[in-house]
């Protein structure tokens, strides 16, 4: 025995209506194919759901528990007809989403914030404050979905797409003499007591590039991998950084920014495995791409 979901919306609707005929024209069909139809789900029930007589339709005790538990399962039915399909749309499930290092703090807020009005079904996890090469990793080994990193990316698996462009401005502390000026130039820093990012982040390799057409041998005198913490220790006063824009977003006392006339562009790229056609990650992409470029212009203007 078996109940088919055809046979039970039939019995839901005669059941409600108390009546074959309005029943019927409720399901758009005629009179008699109902009857039948009910006639033989009772027969594979082996019980009696309807009481009939000329003027009216009646439940029986066990018509009653059927309409109430039908009821239910139709609705569970429903809704997960509904969730699938929003599944399949990529509206809803999980995503996971890296930023690299200042993306954390100027854009990541914003991408949670909007993916949330809208793509009310979809759970964001997010991972913040990581160098590009560990985010390559993590899309390769499949511990995140989309990635907002610096290019290069050196792997045959992933892609990705340039979104935007940031200067890279310099952090000194208050006390700095530098501060008096209202550019610099690489060679400014040269001197000074330099605080870096890992010496394998897309902005280390930049500015060592940098630095080697200027012939000029920085010292650095520590590398983090944290914008927050490479900031509390220039605001400490322990070296001045040079840093993407965006981390001008951090406030933290005792930091001044100036422009850095020669320094490198950086690009930001959105990134994602090659291979994954999940609708999730397909229909995201270009949101979080819009959004991202959205924040640079308003960020220059």
């Amino acid at each position: 025995m078996s109940i088919e979901t055809r046979q039970l919306r039939y019995f839901i609707a005669v059941a409600e209506e108390r009546h074959f005929g309005n029943a019927a024209d409720r399901l758009m069909m005629a009179q008699p194919p109902l009857s039948q139809q009910i006639k033989q789900f009772e027969k594979n029930l082996g019980t009696t759901l309807l009481t009939r007589s000329t003027r009216s339709v009646e439940l029986t005790p066990a018509g009653e528990l059927l309409l109430i538990r039908g009821r239910r399962i139709l609705e569970e039915l429903e809704s997960i007809e509904a969730s699938v399909r929003r599944v399949g749309e990529g509206l809803q499930g999980i995503l996971r989403l890296g930023f690299t290092g200042t993306a954390t703090y100027g854009i990541m807020p914003r991408v949670v914030r909007h993916a949330a009005s809208s793509y009310p079904g979809l759970a964001l996890d997010v991972t913040g404050e990581k160098l590009t090469p560990d985010l390559v990793e993590a899309l390769e080994s499949n511990r995140i979905d989309i990635a907002v990193l610096r290019p290069p990316v050196s792997s045959s698996t992933i892609e990705y797409s340039v979104v935007a462009q940031e200067r890279v401005v310099a952090a000194l502390p208050a006390s700095s003499p530098l501060c008096s000026r209202g550019e610099l130039v690489m060679s400014d820093l040269a001197p000074q007591d330099l605080i870096g990012y890992p010496s394998n982040s897309a902005l280390s390799q930049d500015l060592a590039a940098a630095w080697h057409q200027l012939n000029v041998r920085p010292n650095y005198v520590q590398r983090v991998s944290e914008t927050s913490t490479l900031l509390s220790l220039v605001a400490a006063g322990v070296g001045a950084a040079l840093v993407p824009e965006s981390a001008t977003s951090i406030q933290i006392g005792g930091t001044v920014f100036l422009p850095v006339k020669d320094a490198p562009i950086l690009e930001l790229a959105v990134a994602w495995r090659r291979n994954d056609v999940s609708p999730a990650v397909q229909r995201f992409i270009p949101f979080l791409s819009n959004l991202i470029q959205t924040n640079q212009q308003e960020l220059a203007a």
